[in-house]
């Protein structure tokens, strides 16, 4: 028991009514009504042919909740001509699970608010779980917890699939690796030890993410580390299912292969960008290598550095090619640093690149939108490789 003063908890007031104790019950938003929690809805009628169902059995569920041990009369029914079964839906709890919603909740803030370990779990439980259950101090289990939150996950997902999602006519597509497994556990599943060759091409999975300016996450696909074309058809096909495609006004990716055949497989009339963030990101990189400051910058290199950027963004393939005389020019004439030596030989290399493509109709973009969502991505699955189950992140 901590020290102090500890503010009353009023979530389960409890009356007396004629000498019992009276708990009132949440309401719970069904179909736009709201329900007391642990109400049951019983079914009238078969899904499939219409018939009027049969009572086949009667039983007593017994769900535990913040509320105690609920015991409700349910009653499973029959149709009679197709031999479909049904059950009574209870306001609440998930199918025929022995925990309410309310219940998994709690827990949930048990695990996550209590700021507890796998270790130490059980003495924290006991902050909640006492009178409500015969063992005192149960943990919450990180196994259900992650199983119900998958639930949850793809109730959420449905939802957002028939939620209009407003863009400025522009998707972003791009992939990251995620780690995937453990080496023990994979070694075992296939029955032979792994060189650190083969670990090295097995450990990882491609994440492709599509998304808006927003940073909204209309969809994603799990891949193998190289995807190839085919692999990502599904990907664009569900996009264009749920987008008109005269909507979808520019799609803007890397210059991955991958993405760029699958999006002309699928979306052929639309205008088709190439990020050059990474690029202008990697002239950087090879300047700050050398100058831990802009004011360290010689002259030169700046005019260097300026003219390189321009190369990156041109939009036509004249432009660049009068940019990268220019460099040519500057790196004959002028006295430069080791950085520029290096920013101007990966100027060489992308310039050929981005021609190619601005040929072939695509243009340059600045955008970092798919930066900073594999920044967060990458964190929440840290996080949760703390959940060592079979089906957990091996799934994701």
């Amino acid at each position: 028991m901590g020290k102090g003063n500890i503010a009353i908890d009023k979530s389960m007031i409890k009356t007396i009514v004629d000498g019992k104790i009276i708990i009132p019950l949440p309401k719970v938003l069904v179909e736009n009504r709201y329900y007391p929690m642990f109400s049951i809805f019983s079914p009238t009628q078969c899904d499939s042919c219409g018939s009027k169902l049969h009572v086949n059995s009667h039983h007593t569920r017994f769900i535990i909740s913040r509320y105690g041990t609920i015991s409700l009369n349910v009653t499973y029914w029959l149709c009679p001509t197709c031999k479909k079964h049904y059950h009574d839906r209870v306001i609440g709890v998930q199918g025929s699970a022995n925990y309410s919603s309310e219940y998994y909740d709690t827990q949930i803030n048990v695990r996550y608010d209590g700021r507890c370990s796998l270790h130490n779990s059980r003495r924290i439980g006991e902050t909640y779980t006492e009178g409500v259950i015969n063992v005192c101090g149960r943990a919450p289990c990180p196994t259900s917890l992650w199983l119900y939150e998958q639930k949850l996950a793809k109730l959420s997902k449905q939802e957002l699939l028939n939620q209009g999602v407003s863009f400025e006519e522009t998707l972003y597509v791009d992939g990251n690796w995620i780690k995937n497994g453990w080496k023990k556990k994979l070694e075992e599943f296939i029955g032979t030890k792994l060189t650190k060759k083969e670990w090295k091409k097995m450990r990882y999975k491609s994440v492709y993410v599509v998304a808006t300016k927003e940073k909204v996450i209309l969809d994603f696909e799990v891949t193998e580390r190289l995807p190839t074309i085919e692999a990502l058809m599904p990907l664009f096909i569900r996009i264009k299912n749920r987008f008109p495609e005269d909507k979808i006004k520019k799609i803007v990716s890397d210059e991955d292969k991958a993405i760029i055949g699958a999006v002309k497989m699928v979306f052929p009339e639309v205008t088709h960008s190439f990020c050059v963030f990474h690029q202008l990101k990697n002239v950087s990189k090879r300047y700050y290598e050398e100058f831990s400051s802009v004011e360290e910058i010689p002259d030169n290199d700046k005019i260097t550095y300026n003219e390189i950027s321009q190369l990156i963004l041109s939009d036509t393939v004249i432009s660049a090619v009068a940019h990268i005389q220019k460099i040519r020019e500057f790196n004959s004439d002028l006295e430069l640093s080791e950085a520029s030596h290096k920013a101007i030989s990966y100027a060489e290399e992308i310039f050929s690149k981005n021609v190619s493509f601005l040929k072939k109709g695509f243009t340059p973009e600045t955008d970092n939108t798919m930066e900073q969502i594999f920044s967060l991505i990458c964190d929440i699955v840290d996080k949760v490789r703390s959940f060592k189950t079979d089906n957990g992140l091996t799934n994701f």
